[in-house]
């Protein structure tokens, strides 16, 4: 495993243009991946292998993939011996420090300075799964896909062999054996295909200490003679399987985007949100539209308003200047109505106030009643002066001022003018 072994080779510059960040991002949210396999010499040779999701296969440079590729998102399945995967357990109770904690609780098992490390980790109730790669190698692969500004996610070609309980799952390609022993667990080793490599010998006997000796080993792109060579070395049932690598589920791990210093561009892990965001760009964009056309309608609505009440100011107030015609018309129809007794101050006004001392004249009767001016003047015969005063104080009380004038008493009672006028507050 070439875990650390190296300084810092820089995390490569994004030579994309932000257009073609863009059309990656927005690449059909339904489509398969693309499974790209990188060689143990890879970004120095730079061939690939690669399949696609109806079959296509090929093998070559990166500038050689299909156009399909380039526009899809691609896996790209690392050698197995680059990724150590092992298990941490964490006695703390809160999550937030665990990706801190990661190289203190592997320290035993790292051969390199862990900060050349990135760690990538998986937490299940089985306990918490961990990826480590240098990332020195991360940043190589990284640069070699930018360069191609390609939308790649990695992860350990182990994790790529299927897997079912009880059983294991291994390949030999390349010079390297990769061996997966669990959901995220499993190791890579450099060997001959004529030779089983040491540490898949060491890792059964731990599953044998352990009591979790596979039932089977299913060998994935074997011919028969490598079947045989396990089993009789093993002394384990081998299965051989035909179906292509990475076509299951999503790998659990996405090197360097958990815990580590390189980090993939971002596109990876927005790409699954994009039916959402798209629908929530769609309703915005919807609203948006919405509120234009609306104060579009209410901007012509306006204008139109506006010219109404224009043409009606100017045709009832025709030597009036036009600044504001809503407020003008407002004062000019205030001036109407004190004008024909209908304002606050007015007739109506003034008559509703008085009304209820009126009606109630004893022995009495209203003669005339008149409005000038703001002022509501009615002639009223009462029986005597005491009824005079009672009627008086009825209508300040009424909170109207009053003034009694041309008092005459006669054989009959008496009679008088009063004025009444609204008070001011």
């Amino acid at each position: 495993m070439r875990v650390g072994m190296g300084g810092h080779g820089g995390s490569g510059q994004d030579r994309a243009t932000w257009k073609d960040r863009v059309q990656a991002w927005l690449r059909a949210p339904g489509a398969q991946p693309w499974n790209v396999f990188l060689p143990p010499d890879f970004p120095e040779s730079g061939v690939v292998e690669w399949r696609g999701p109806e079959g296509e296969t090929g093998r070559g440079p990166l500038n050689a993939l299909p156009g399909a590729a380039r526009r899809a998102q691609i896996r790209a399945w690392t050698p197995a011996i680059e990724t150590l995967l092992t298990v941490a357990q964490w006695p703390g109770r809160g999550r937030g420090r665990l990706a801190q904690a990661l190289p203190y609780l592997l320290e035993e098992q790292l051969l390199a300075d862990p900060e050349t490390l990135a760690f990538s980790h998986r937490d299940t109730d089985a306990g918490i799964f961990v990826a480590v790669t240098a990332k020195e190698r991360l940043s190589a692969w990284r640069a070699a896909m930018d360069e191609e500004r390609l939308g790649v996610t990695f992860c350990p070609v182990t994790l790529a062999l299927p897997w079912r309980p009880g059983t294991w799952s291994c390949r030999f390609a390349d010079g390297q054996w990769a061996v997966r022993t669990g959901p995220y667990s499993g190791f890579g080793a450099a060997g001959l295909l004529t030779q089983i490599p040491a540490a898949f010998r060491q890792a059964l006997a731990e599953a044998v200490k352990a009591e979790a000796v596979p039932e089977s080993i299913t060998l994935f792109g074997g011919d028969e003679a490598l079947r045989a060579l396990i089993a009789r070395e093993l002394g384990i049932p081998v299965v051989a399987d035909a179906r292509p690598l990475g076509d299951g589920e999503a790998p659990g791990f996405r090197l360097g985007e958990t815990g580590g210093a390189v980090s993939a561009t971002g596109l990876a892990a927005l790409r699954a949100l994009r039916p959402a965001l798209v629908a929530l760009a769609l309703l915005l964009a919807l609203g948006f539209a919405r509120t234009l056309f609306d104060w579009v309608r209410l901007s012509h609505e306006e204008a139109r308003i506006n010219a109404e009440m224009t043409s009606v100011f100017t045709a009832s107030f025709p030597n009036a200047p036009v600044l504001d015609p809503a407020r003008q018309m407002r004062q000019g129809v205030a001036k109407l109505a004190a004008r024909a007794g209908g304002a606050g101050q007015g007739f109506l006004a003034v008559l509703t106030d008085a009304s209820p001392a009126l009606a109630g004249l004893a022995n009495g009767a209203l003669t005339r009643l008149e409005y000038r001016h703001g002022e509501v003047r009615c002639a009223v015969r009462l029986a005597n002066f005491d009824a005079l005063t009672a009627l008086k104080h009825h209508l300040v009380r009424a909170g109207l001022a009053v003034q009694v004038t041309h008092v005459i008493s006669h054989q009959g009672g008496v009679q008088a003018l009063v004025t009444m006028t609204r008070r001011t507050p």
